[in-house]
């Protein structure tokens, strides 16, 4: 081989391994604690009973499945808690179906939901229990449209026209939702500051 193919190909491998994609450079300082972070199941500021478990759960498999920062499995173990809050669960129809008079025993002045859009919020914050200063915070918000019962009939004003079915349809999306929620909040765990 000649000297110049040498140099060539020795300047090419220098250039090329710098252009190499890597998180570990992207991972904001306030995360790395040798002990780990602490994630303490998320406080629940709705109504809607057990919504902290499902988010605390995928915040939990998120960093469990990266494995780019260490949780702890006790609080002592790390002054560093990753605090969270579901801030946020909203549902309301997008669309009503109108059956005419007589279709499904519905008068005409009956609506029914046809589809239900599920909005949540979530907050995420860093805290140093040892300087008791919280040293990051973000915040997400994710939506779903949930496709209602239709078999359950009843007026969209009336008490019962989220019926107990409609209310396990929207229950179920509640980890999809969780998963978004959680990918964004990990996404901006890792951005520069």
């Amino acid at each position: 081989m000649s000297l110049w193919f040498r140099f060539f190909l020795s300047f090419l491998l220098v250039i090329l391994s710098g252009c190499g994609y890597t998180l570990s450079h992207r991972v904001q300082n306030v995360f790395d604690h040798p002990k780990g972070l602490f994630v303490p199941i998320f406080a629940n500021d709705t109504e809607e009973l057990g919504a902290e478990m499902i988010f605390t759960n995928a915040l939990l498999r998120e960093l469990t499945l990266h494995q780019t920062f260490r949780v702890a499995h006790k609080k002592e173990e790390t002054p560093l808690e990753l605090r969270g809050v579901v801030e946020q669960i909203n549902y309301q129809p997008t669309a009503l179906y109108a059956p005419n008079a007589g279709v499904n025993k519905l008068q005409s002045y009956s609506n029914v939901p046809d589809q239900i859009n599920l909005v949540a919020r979530v907050r995420l914050e860093l805290f140093d229990r040892d300087s008791k200063k919280v040293l990051w915070t973000q915040s997400a918000t994710a939506s779903r449209i949930v496709g209602a019962y239709l078999a359950r009939t009843g007026d969209k004003e009336a008490a019962s026209g989220f019926g107990t079915y409609t209310q396990s349809l929207i229950d179920s999306r509640y980890s999809d939702i969780a998963r978004d929620l959680v990918r964004d909040l990990y996404d901006a765990m890792l951005e520069t500051l």
